[in-house]
């Protein structure tokens, strides 16, 4: 059995005052999991107003308890971080992020959980813009909406997205997955304008509206959709033909799978929780659909499944 440590960050009152952002590269698990407490408090953050030191931000606690580590579906069979607050002017939170479980009390700010390779990722709030960007792993959980461009590629990058799973349990802003290259994304809301712009593959799947220009110069990948939707494709597609794919009722009970598991983390908020098991009811369970390939303005291979009802 191994030690694993619970890593607590409550926002002090006298913090939320400042409206200066904070540059909070260096609040990852990853690089805080093997500090102790006194070591917590001496993270520096940097912002307009200069360095701040992290206990001067937040009151810090560590608990420690056995555990397997085995049990990587666990999610209390791993390292915790846990934060809480108002860390809407905190930016660049959870960045780099490969490991254990990161559980956010509050909404975020920009560029939250940019290049996340593993872990679980859990916000009981809304995130801001560029969330996920160059996301290569692992599972993030958004309890509110996303901003624009979540799942961007970086500065200079061909990839946006390039694996993991995500789970937005409120509405989606617009241009997110551009150039989304691997990888599943679940929309329980609304989405945007200009969806998957340059789409290389993955799956995303979207339970309500989405914006005009959806899926423009997609190439491959799988959008998944309750029903048509009403604003102009992005896309030349190919006629609609009926289909049966036996791969989607696994993809259904995998989606399940997490939702259920999420659910069933204490730590989390009743409401968030019950978003889960809603969206989890909501997910299809069929293998019938309407399938129309694109874009074919410039050869793509993406297709686009409606799920019959």
């Amino acid at each position: 059995m191994a030690t694993l440590k619970t890593i607590s960050l409550t926002l002090k009152e006298s913090s939320c005052r400042s409206g200066a952002r904070v540059d909070a590269s260096a609040l990852s698990l990853d690089l805080l999991a093997e500090l102790s407490e006194t070591q917590l408090a001496d993270v520096v953050l940097s912002s307009v107003d200069g360095p701040t030191g992290l206990g001067e931000l937040f009151q810090i606690g560590i608990q420690t308890r056995l555990g397997d580590q085995t049990q990587l579906s666990d999610f209390e069979s791993q390292n915790r971080l846990v934060l809480r607050g108002d860390l809407r002017r905190f930016d660049n939170l959870c960045r780099f992020t490969r490991s254990g479980t990161t559980i956010v009390h509050g909404s975020v700010g920009e560029d939250f959980a940019q290049t996340q390779y593993g872990g679980s990722i859990l916000v009981d709030g809304s995130v801001g813009s560029r969330a996920l960007a160059d996301k290569r792993g692992g599972l993030c959980v958004i309890g509110g909406d996303a901003s624009d461009a979540l799942g961007c590629p970086m500065p200079g990058k061909l990839q946006g997205i390039q694996g993991g799973d995500t789970i937005i349990l409120g509405s989606l802003g617009h241009r997110a997955c551009e150039r989304m290259r691997r990888g599943i994304v679940c929309v329980a809301g609304d989405i945007g304008e200009h969806l998957a712009h340059q789409w290389i593959a993955g799956t995303i799947l979207g339970l309500q509206q989405i914006g005009a220009n959806w899926a423009s110069q997609m190439r491959r990948g799988s959008l998944i959709l309750r029903s048509y939707p009403n604003a102009c494709c992005g896309a030349t597609l190919s006629k609609q033909r009926p289909l049966e794919l036996s791969y989607l009722p696994i993809l259904w009970k995998y989606l399940r799978g997490l939702l259920a598991q999420v659910a069933a983390d204490d730590l989390l908020s009743e409401l968030f929780r019950s978003k889960c098991t809603e969206l989890a009811g909501a997910i299809p369970s069929g293998s019938d659909v309407y399938r129309s390939i694109g874009d074919r303005e410039c050869q793509g291979q993406g297709e686009v499944l409606v799920v019959k009802s």
